[in-house]
């Protein structure tokens, strides 16, 4: 008789059980954190440069003045924010002041990942002066400034990572998840990126010019590219509790690139197109625990065109950041349109 009835109570008791669902990746090798908002301060150093060739190949280079900015990041689910700003000069002052501003946001989920940035900068200097002064001395001498250089940016990309199971680019990035164990995955997507110069005057001075065409003396600048990419991440996780972890990522790709710009003077607006490269570098390391994170990361961007009898402004963005995170429990809510959005 006893054992009839243990045997009817474990039988509804396993009725009343939940069926298990799929969550969409391994447990075994991630850990989400699903129901949390985390919220991050951010300290990031940012450095934009361009570049113009001479008619022998050598380029002169501008860059920013490694502007220091500051600010918030929202993560929550699949979608992250994050607002920086400089906040007075920093840097170097024999290179000038630089002024920059970015917002971004990020749509993560496990297979796809959306990324996109926009960036305002004002204020570059000339990296290598001694290309028109040989008795330039960097210990003591004052880098010509270009206070007027200003651009705009946008860059956003698109990409699917085939082995999203494992792999998880959120705990990565973001650390609304957790790699558990070691994984990397290949990866394939889109890029677009629109960008515009512009300054008051040709970035090439009046004593250099007879060494370049009369098509590199322009003073606004617009590119374009749209590019397809495929690359490889990975991620180390390691100590016993598996919360530190190195992350690396390297994402090259081909892109068709338009390029236009108005000359100085009477000059007339130069348009032209053509295939070119670009590429994404990453490198995080961090520890990503239960209610707290932090991570130092480094990431860059290259873009390579080839214009013909045009310049080609070569451009670079870098990122070194550093970020310090709480997770905060996020409770329940009733809006269907949100729930509808899985947020």
């Amino acid at each position: 008789m006893a054992f009839f009835v243990l045997t009817v109570l474990s039988t509804l008791v396993t009725a009343q059980e939940a069926p298990w669902q799929d969550p969409g990746y391994d447990t075994n090798y991630v850990k989400s954190f699903k129901d949390y908002m985390v919220v991050t301060l951010v300290s990031a150093t940012t450095n934009n440069a361009l570049s113009v060739t001479d008619a022998a190949s050598n380029q002169i280079t501008f860059q920013t003045n490694q502007p220091y900015a500051f600010g918030l990041a929202l993560d929550y689910k699949w979608f992250t924010a994050e607002y920086t700003s400089t906040f007075g000069r920093t840097g170097v002052p024999e290179k000038g002041f630089t002024k920059m501003n970015s917002m971004g946001f990020g749509l993560t989920g496990r297979k796809f990942w959306f990324r996109n940035f926009y960036q305002r900068t004002a204020g570059y200097y000339l990296a290598n002066p001694t290309y028109f002064n040989p008795d330039f001395n960097p210990a003591t001498d004052i880098y010509p400034q270009r206070a007027d250089v200003q651009s705009s940016v946008y860059f956003a990309n698109l990409n699917y990572g085939f082995n999203h199971r494992r792999f998880s680019n959120m705990a990565a990035l973001w650390q609304l998840e957790r790699q558990k164990k070691s994984a990397g995955s290949f990866t394939t997507g889109l890029c677009f990126s629109h960008a515009n110069y512009r300054a008051d005057s040709a970035l090439v001075p009046r004593n250099g010019q007879p060494q370049f065409t009369g098509t590199d003396f322009i003073t606004d600048f617009t590119f374009t590219m749209f590019g397809i990419n495929a690359g490889y991440l990975h991620t180390f996780a390691f100590t016993k509790s598996r919360k530190f972890f190195i992350s690396l990522a390297l994402i090259p790709g081909i892109s068709y690139q338009t390029g236009s710009g108005m000359g100085e003077g009477a000059q007339g607006q130069l348009y032209k197109s053509n295939w070119g490269a670009h590429a994404e570098g990453r490198l995080v390391f961090g520890y990503n625990g239960d209610t707290w994170y932090t991570s130092v990361s480094s990431v860059a961007y290259a873009v390579s065109s080839h214009f013909e009898n045009v310049n080609p402004f070569t451009q670079g963005y870098s990122f070194f950041r550093f970020v310090a995170g709480y997770k905060l429990f996020a409770p329940k809510h009733d809006i269907k349109i949100l729930k509808k959005i899985g947020l």
